[in-house]
């Protein structure tokens, strides 16, 4: 199992999942975040007074798959949310060791999304 994380502009998400869901991954994590450095886009910065630092409101998407479907979720991902400007964002993927259902307790890959 891998958990792919992605750093997206939030006006590319919907587009994002539109294009999973269309493959069959139904299931996913978005989170609303603030990206500092240079994953920002410096036409969207904006000055935080208690971050005292240039940040952009972006999206932080997060999909765990088996193996074999984790390229095909970061090709989607990358082919949705790219625009070609700085600050599209990136993509990480960790291996995911073990998973437990918290109300069934199950602690197969049984209840990972097939797409």
């Amino acid at each position: 199992m891998n958990e792919v994380k992605a750093f997206i502009r939030k006006r590319k998400a919907e587009e994002v999942i539109d294009g999973l869901e269309a493959e069959g991954f139904c299931c996913m994590t978005l989170l609303d975040v603030m990206g500092l450095g240079r994953m920002s886009d410096p036409d969207k910065a904006q000055l935080s007074v208690t971050i005292a630092e240039r940040f952009s409101d972006i999206a932080k998407l997060v999909v765990v798959c088996s193996k074999e479907h984790t390229n095909k979720v970061i090709d989607i991902i990358q082919a949705r949310a790219r625009s070609g400007q700085p600050g599209d964002g990136i993509i990480y993927v960790t291996p995911v060791s073990k998973a437990v259902h918290i109300r069934t307790g199950d602690r197969s890959d049984n209840f990972l999304q097939t797409n």
